[in-house]
């Protein structure tokens, strides 16, 4: 009888916690706040805010915590363009970007080439701030659905006019017409991973940048894309001359041939490389980890990006070779950037390969005119396991031919 009553206290306790782990959690939900509603309403800040609040009570809400990562990271690329916006933007002859760059108010100075190196470094400091947040996420239960067609981003501060996904949505067809007001992602675990990836990817970019002195370079292009920039040629900052125009624009190719000159980059900050190369190998990890997850999903709601038995948001399928070939993608490019597989290189004897990992590694400068011919390969030049350019050809047939297309998509 002990026995019996030992038990039935066991299972009493058992069903207490279950019972009371069931009512957390569906009080947790109940005082989350609305992603969803803070993003479509324009309000990330007074957004991120309620989430942090509400993470320091609800520590294990992931719903929640993915919530703030997509804030911040809707809030670094606001926040970016907002930077870059206040020097203001030339069209280049693209009425259209008239809406989408709108003039904000001016910045007080013009822009210079170590402020800019400021703006991307700070730019770089909000993706590791998304990052870290989305690191935390550990349910695979998590999901959040989001209209993100509906995001309004203010690039030229609140005077400006908000721009949202939809018209690009449109142009490409993404969703059915006339629906793109009701266009929702449930984004899923598979997603924070593929988000840290593409955070990954930019922070790598943006450190290669970094990495390099491109002072000369920004002194000659920069007044063809910004009005108020700081230039020792200030005569580029004048309006063209009637003379100079003709059937074609003089001065634009004369920049385009200058811009080409002008690549040839110092490398000021080599340790900067070495980080960009950790960045790109993060990117490969989390890719794994993304398909992982993807494949091994059992349900089909409003997918980002979809395992061959699901149905993509975006109307856009995936099929398992697909998926094979992108692994066996990643994983060349991850030998190529451990210097264990070599580029191919095009002159001389093919025998010989670039080994990738030494570029990022010892570069003291790069000059794209030098790539091109082949004279800055010099040093890296080796001769060992080059991956195959069929191997190549037949990852971009698995794809239809839209290789590069996709891998924007997948990162």
């Amino acid at each position: 009888m002990r026995t019996i009553g030992m038990q039935r206290n066991l299972l009493l306790t058992l069903a207490m916690l279950v019972s009371a782990a069931a009512v957390s959690g569906t009080a947790a939900e109940a005082a989350r706040p609305d992603t969803d509603e803070f993003l479509t309403t324009g309000r990330f800040a007074e957004g991120a805010g309620a989430l942090q609040t509400h993470l320091k009570s609800e520590p294990k809400d992931d719903v929640a915590r993915l919530g703030l990562g997509v804030i911040e990271f809707v809030q670094a690329v606001e926040k970016l363009g907002q930077k870059l916006a206040q020097y203001e933007f030339h069209t280049l002859g693209v009425q259209d970007l008239e809406e989408i760059l709108p003039r904000p108010d001016p910045a007080t100075e013009s822009l210079t080439y170590p402020k800019l190196r400021q703006i991307v470094q700070e730019w770089l400091n909000d993706l590791v701030r998304v990052d870290a947040t989305l690191a935390k996420v550990e349910s695979e239960q998590t999901k959040l659905p989001l209209h993100v067609g509906k995001v309004p981003l203010r690039f030229g501060g609140l005077r400006g006019r908000p721009v949202t996904l939809i018209p690009l949505m449109r142009d490409l067809r993404l969703t059915e017409a006339g629906k793109e007001d009701d266009f929702i992602i449930a984004f899923d675990r598979a997603d924070v991973d593929w988000l840290r990836g593409y955070c990954h990817a930019l922070l790598a970019i943006g450190e290669l940048g970094l990495a390099h002195d491109a002072q000369d370079l920004f002194d000659v292009i920069a007044p063809r894309i910004f009005r108020r920039v700081k230039t020792p040629h200030e005569f580029l900052l004048e309006p063209p001359q009637e003379s100079s125009r003709g059937l074609f624009d003089r001065e634009m190719v004369s920049d385009l041939i200058a811009a080409v000159h002008l690549m040839h980059f110092p490398v000021v900050e080599p340790k900067r490389m070495e980080v960009a190369l950790g960045h790109f190998a993060q990117t490969i990890a989390l890719s794994r980890q993304m398909w992982q997850r993807i494949v091994a999903e059992d349900d089909d709601d409003h997918e980002w990006i979809p395992s061959p038995r699901q149905s993509s948001a975006i109307n856009v399928k995936v099929s398992q070779e697909m998926i094979d070939h992108w692994l066996i993608a990643v994983d060349e490019v991850e030998l190529i950037l451990q210097g264990k597989r070599l580029v191919p290189f095009w002159r001389g004897a093919p025998t010989r390969g670039v080994n990738l990992h030494r570029v990022f590694l010892e570069s003291k400068q790069f000059d794209l005119v030098l790539w091109i011919q082949g004279a800055a390969a010099t040093p890296f030049l080796e001769k060992g396991e080059i991956t195959n350019p069929e191997t190549w050809q037949k990852i971009n047939e698995a794809f239809g031919n839209q290789l590069w297309g996709f891998a924007f998509w997948f990162n």
